[in-house]
């Protein structure tokens, strides 16, 4: 019994298959398992080498997730008591909601709410939302006298930073100045002293030239005096 050697698609589509197979069904990352099984499957379909086996084995294996994908797919009916579950409660909601909007009036206990307010056994207190809105925009002016505060003190020392590096930047370029005028004095010198040494150099290579030839003179009248007074012998 021969051995099957599978090719480098086969063996991603069955790891592959396996992974998705292992994830729970909410996992976000099935259906991008599904969609690459999917491209594999398409090439493995392509491929001369595979057995009747396997392309049957890979086929019904698709079909299973490719089922399993759709019911997931699929919207989720919520049934009649769901319904009426969630209709009753957002009635409750809104109900809430406008008995926290409408003012209500604030009866002390022991004293009947029907008498007029003029009568003095009465204590009665109506709530007013314009103190809550009084509040709130009280609120709000703190806030903003706040955040006035902190901005003015963040410009302060943006101020100060800016003009500290100012300053830094004025005396920077000062330096600069002052360096950049030593070194033109410094070229000045360098280039007279250049000059000047050129000259002396000229200067002394004649000096040089001039007394090579007094002294090859002076050689050639000694040596023609000494031929005079010493004449060859014959």
């Amino acid at each position: 019994m021969g051995l099957t050697v599978r090719t480098r698609n086969e063996v991603q589509f069955v790891e592959l298959m396996a992974r998705t197979r292992a994830l729970d069904n909410n996992s976000w990352r099935k259906p991008h398992y599904y969609e690459h099984l999917k491209k594999l499957h398409a090439q493995l379909k392509e491929t001369p080498g595979l057995t009747a086996d396997d392309r049957v084995s890979y086929e019904k294996s698709m079909n299973d997730l490719e089922k399993v994908m759709a019911t997931l797919s699929q919207p989720k009916l919520e049934r009649p008591s769901q319904i009426s579950e969630l209709i009753q409660r957002r009635r409750s909601r809104v109900e809430e909601q406008q008995k926290l909007k409408t003012p209500e009036k604030l009866n002390v206990s022991g004293f009947s709410p029907d008498l007029p307010r003029s009568s003095p056994g009465v204590i009665q207190e109506e709530y007013l939302p314009e103190r809550d809105v009084s509040e709130v925009l009280k609120q709000h002016k703190e806030r903003q006298t706040k955040l006035a505060d902190q901005m003015l003190a963040m410009t302060q020392n943006l101020k100060q930073v800016s003009v500290a590096a100012r300053d830094i930047i004025i005396q920077d370029n000062k330096n600069l100045s002052g360096v950049q005028d030593v070194v033109d004095k410094n070229t000045a010198k360098l280039e007279k002293e250049t000059s000047q040494l050129e000259k002396f150099n000229q200067s002394s290579g004649k000096c040089w030239v001039w007394t090579l030839i007094f002294v090859v003179m002076v050689i050639f009248i000694v040596m023609v005096v000494f031929i005079r007074l010493f004449p060859r012998k014959r």
